[in-house]
Parts: structure tokens; sequence; C-alpha cells
């Protein structure tokens, strides 16, 4: 009896052994897959050099701090990104202005609705834009210029980036509110890479973009401003006007930058994104590297208030496109 309960002992104890070594054997590759947090992407509607791109390479590295995921960036992605994407709160939308407000705002066949067809979540940056010509004209400031379009009708020449831009209509009010002539230069490639070089060159007289990008002809000596197109004149150029100051009604802001999710994205992951861009918006670093681009954060208060914004934006730039003809042929 001893002999065989040593015996059935010694086989009980043999069997923990191997099963303990089964647990403890790796985890498989599908388990381990299983357990990895998720990729949160970022598709950015322009590439990787612009504006709001560049916000988003910034800001990454927080975002993904705060929300615990690994994060991709997607460039150039275009007016329709995120539509019908996927709605597990791990996919977002980089636009701007001119994509999110000034093309839906009056295009009955506009690819997309930010209001429907997405969700908005949170404005991130504010951007001047800015008039400038160059300096060979001899124009130092908007009565010169006005001046000078009255001596030579349409003999100044202009470019707008591209015809779908807010510059284009931010040209459109310029122009019917202080009654300046002016030729569209039609040779010029879409971006501001050509417009800038033709600043630099003397071979185009104006155009307006976002100050990132005007600014870098200013301190050349290669382009005067003239004009900003925002809500107040910017620090580094106190002496320059805004739009505003000079008589417009409508062209009130200039660009802007904002985050969507795709429609059907619930709203607790609407609230955990808004909660990562407050968190990453507000470090330092981002802060200095953010106004270091020319551009300043400006947050929404909630998903809610930027929809409001949006709806509020739509409707401003719907009334001056109708106001100053503008197309976008």
């Amino acid at each position: 009896m001893n002999a065989q309960y040593l015996i059935r002992g010694f086989i009980g104890c043999l069997l923990l052994v191997l099963a303990g070594c089964e647990s403890s054997q790796p985890v498989s590759e599908s388990s381990q897959a299983a357990t990895e947090p998720e990729v949160f992407n970022i598709l950015n509607a322009f590439s990787a050099v612009g504006s709001s791109s560049k916000t988003a390479q910034v800001i990454a590295p927080k975002l993904e701090e705060h929300l615990g995921q690994p994060l991709e960036l997607h460039f150039s992605q275009g007016r329709e990104a995120g539509l019908g994407g996927p709605t597990d709160g791990n996919t977002i939308v980089m636009s701007t202005i001119g994509l999110m407000a000034l093309l839906p705002s009056f295009m009955e066949d506009y690819v997309v609705d930010p209001h429907t067809d997405l969700r908005p979540i949170t404005r991130t940056t504010r951007t001047p834009d800015m008039l400038i010509v160059r300096s060979g004209l001899g124009i130092n400031n908007i009565d010169e210029l006005v001046e000078y379009s009255n001596n030579n009708p349409g003999a100044l020449t202009y470019w707008h980036i591209a015809p779908t831009s807010i510059h284009r209509l931010e040209f459109a009010a310029l122009f019917e509110e202080l009654g300046i002539e002016a030729t569209l230069d039609t040779s010029r490639a879409n971006g501001n890479d050509d417009a800038m070089a033709g600043i630099a060159d003397g071979s185009l007289d104006m155009m307006i973009s976002t100050s990132p990008y005007v600014t870098q002809l200013i301190p050349t000596g290669a382009a005067v401003p003239l004009a900003v197109i925002n809500s107040a004149r910017m620090p580094l150029y106190p002496d320059v006007p805004t739009l505003v100051e000079l008589g417009s009604e409508s062209m009130t802001l200039g660009s802007w930058a904002g985050v969507f999710a795709p429609a059907g994205t619930s709203d607790e992951d609407l609230d955990r994104i808004f909660s990562a861009f407050e968190y990453a918006m507000a470090d330092p670093e981002v802060i200095d590297a953010i106004n270091a681009m020319g551009m300043e954060i400006s947050l929404s208060d909630s998903p809610a208030e930027f929809s409001e914004f949006l709806h509020a934006e739509m409707q401003r730039l719907s009334a001056a496109a109708e106001e100053y003809g503008f197309r976008t042929d």
C-alpha cells in the first residue's frame, strides 16, 4: 500500500511540474498582438510641409504619451480624408478653414459636410494671413497700393495660391472694398513655392498666404507687408494694419486648422481625443514650437463649441463668397 501511494504521489507531482512548464511557455505571437494597443491615425489633408501638418508633427509625441498608443501620421489625404473611416476612436482628420468651412459653405456638390460626414473635435491653431507686395514696386502701404492701381489699372499681378483657397476670397474682398484692379497670373503653379519665388525674383507683384510662408520674404527685403487678415495685428509687425481696420466687414479672421473624427465616432471617444489635445497643446515646448512657426494655439472649449464655431464660420464665408462673387474655376 505504501508503495502504491508513493507511486501515485510521484506521478501527481510529475503532472504538476509538466503543467507548470506548459504555463510558463512563451506567449504566442497572436496572443501578444491581441494585447498591443491599436495604432492611432491622424489623416492630414495636406502635405507634410503644410502648416496644419507641421502642427500634427509637433504634437504627435505628446498625443502618444497621453493616449498610450502608437501614432501614425498620414499626409496629402485631401478633402475626402476620413469619409467612411473607422469609428473606433483611433482615426482623426486634421484639416483647415478652406476645406472644412469655405468650400462646404457655398458649393452644393462639395464632397464633405463637416457636420454630418465628420464629427468636429477642436480647433488647433489660428494663423494670420498676410498681403505682401514685391519690394521693387516702391509700394509701402495700402494707400500707395490703391494709388498705384488707380494710375495703372490691371497692371499689378497676383496669385492666390490655389483657385479654391481662402486666399482667393481674401483677394476678392480686398479688391472689392478698396477698388483695386489687378491681373491674376494664371501661369503660377498651385502652392506657395512658385508664388514666393515670383515675389523674390520680381515676376509677381502680390500674394496673400499664411504668415509662416510670406514672412520669410520680408527680412530678406524681397517683400513689403501691407495688410494682415486676422482679428488683431501681428506682434511681429505691429505697424501693419488688419483688413478689418481697412474697412472689411467679412475678413475678420485669417486661417485656422481643426480636428475631426469620422461620423459615427462616439461622444466618449471624442472627449478622450479632446483631452489628449488639451494635454499636448498645453506643453510649453509645443507652444514655443507652434509660435515659432508663426501660428498660435487656439484650442476650442469643447467639441460642442468647435461645432458652433464651424457653423458660424460657414455662415460668414458663405455670405462673403456671395458678396464678392467668389468662384473656384
